[in-house]
């Protein structure tokens, strides 16, 4: 079961690499994203750069709203939509920097906001060709190691 998300939480994409001495607990929180449980992003942050690794932080501010009131699901769908936007940046990572409810003509809503975050061994932060030929390579590295189902059988 998903920890509830709060201000902090560090949601990274399946498959992205962080060094093994960093130690993180990663729990599924959507197809294609991890949410890391033990650390917030600062933490995380400070452990990755004590690896000579970059945690970079990009300006600019992403949301997501979902309507309903404040519930575990109704906070977990506005941050899936805040998820969507930062699929255009191939960046592996988001950070959490908010959770609003909000009322419009007595409806209420909920808002996720958040940053975008990129996990990587270069102190330049990569194109986005790059990022893009990176996020190929990891996705054909999980299809790799799915199992077809017949051959589990054989």
């Amino acid at each position: 079961m998903l920890s509830p998300l709060k201000i902090g939480t560090v949601l990274l994409q399946t498959g992205t690499f962080i060094p093994d001495s960093v130690g993180v607990q990663k729990e599924i929180f959507c197809p294609g994203w991890q949410a890391i449980t033990n650390l917030n992003g600062d933490d995380l942050d400070r452990q990755i750069r004590g690896k000579n690794w970059n945690f970079f932080f990009v300006s600019g501010e992403l949301q997501g709203t979902s309507w309903g009131s404040w519930s575990g699901s109704t906070v977990r769908s506005a941050a899936i939509r805040v998820l969507r936007k930062t699929h255009a940046t191939r960046l592996n990572g988001f950070e959490i920097t908010g959770i609003h409810q909000r009322h419009f003509l007595g409806i209420r809503r909920v808002v996720v906001t958040g940053h975008s975050r990129h996990v990587q061994k270069s102190t330049v932060l990569e194109n986005t060709t790059e990022r893009f030929h990176q996020a190929s390579v990891n996705s054909i590295r999980r299809s790799d190691k799915v199992v077809a189902p017949d051959a589990a059988v054989a």
